[in-house]
């Protein structure tokens, strides 16, 4: 989880970083037009307007510039986030107002906003911004239509000699409306994409830890094969030694227990071996019931579970079964051993 929240900070910066660039793009790309179709309709390069929107773009640059210096050293990139986008939904409202409030075509900005909001703040930030993008929206044509404000540079709001009220409520409800049906659906499918993505890291990580633990096995096995090698001929020369060399019985008593340690050290290699990097096998069909009574057969001669157990048989005789014998006797002996280790 401290990796997927430290990427999903790292991603953050980086979208954040992208955002400034394309900002900057997008702002001289559309002022700058905006600029261009004025003075070529002999609006004077000193007029009211485009004086705010000379302003406007060079406090977007400036904006852009101490955003690129500080994004480093700010510890909380989310609340950065909703920084940077809220001023932006200010910068926005305050070109609906100086390009004809009501009768500006610049309010689709505030789609865009609520757009890359929700790839860097997801559902609820583009939520959040699309109540203030409305909130903002709201407030400006309420104040234009009473007459409180005017378009930038004008005596007086054509919104009050011309809409009537159901026509300004309308326009406002499909801005709102509009707001926060792009905020949901962007929203939505950003927390889409980020629970993927979240998802992916994990079966990443997962697939790494599952890799070198298979690493780790194959050592594992590896050594456990070294080390039965040695035993096998410890276990080889001591019978070879207690058969030409019989000094009494506190000898052989010594050499039936090395010789018993030697071979459970042998069994426990063994039974790593056949877990760590168990052999394909050879499938035979075979009795169950037969199979069944050889193991118990087997471990009913030891004489310390004899003493201890008593082995009710109930089979069912004749069913054949598809398996390899030696995994099977294996499965069911580990299985009586353990039967027998929980009793005591």
């Amino acid at each position: 989880m401290k990796n997927i929240f430290m990427s999903t900070e790292r991603n953050l910066e980086q979208k954040l970083k992208l955002l400034m660039f394309f900002r900057l793009i997008f702002t001289s790309i559309l002022l700058g037009s905006t600029i261009v179709l004025q003075l070529n309709e002999s609006v004077s390069p000193l007029a009211p307007p485009l004086l705010f929107l000379y302003g406007r773009i060079a406090s977007i640059f400036i904006l852009s510039f101490f955003y690129s210096v500080t994004i480093s050293s700010i510890q909380h990139k989310v609340v950065f986030a909703y920084i940077q986008i809220g001023i932006d939904t200010l910068v926005v409202t305050l070109i609906v107002l100086v390009t004809g409030c009501f009768l500006s075509f610049f309010s689709f900005l505030y789609l865009v906003v609520i757009i890359y909001s929700s790839v860097l703040l997801f559902l609820n930030g583009s939520m959040v911004m699309a109540g203030l993008c409305s909130l903002q929206y709201v407030i400006l044509i309420s104040l234009e239509y009473y007459g409180i404000i005017q378009p930038y540079g004008a005596d007086i709001s054509p919104l009050i000699l011309e809409f009537g009220w159901l026509r300004v409520l309308y326009k406002v409800m499909i801005t709102a409306v509009a707001c926060y049906a792009v905020a949901f659906l962007s929203g939505f499918l950003s927390e889409q994409t980020r629970r993927s993505r979240n998802e992916l890291q994990r079966m990443s990580e997962h697939v790494k830890r599952m890799e070198k633990m298979a690493s780790l096995g194959e050592m594992a096995a590896g050594l456990a094969h070294e080390i039965k090698n040695p035993l096998a001929s410890l276990s080889g020369s001591i019978q070879v030694l207690r058969e030409e060399n019989r000094h009494g019985p506190e000898h052989d008593n010594l050499m039936r227990i090395v010789l018993r340690e030697t071979d459970r050290l042998t069994s426990l290699a063994s039974d790593f071996l056949l877990f760590a990097k168990p052999p394909a096998g050879k499938r035979e069909s075979i009795r169950l019931d037969e199979a069944i009574n050889e193991i118990l057969e087997l471990f009913q001669k030891n004489r310390t579970i004899r003493e201890k157990l008593t082995i009710e048989r109930n089979l069912i005789h004749d069913i054949f079964v598809d398996v390899d014998p030696i995994h099977l006797r294996q499965i069911l002996w580990n299985l009586l051993l353990n039967a027998a280790e929980a009793i005591d």
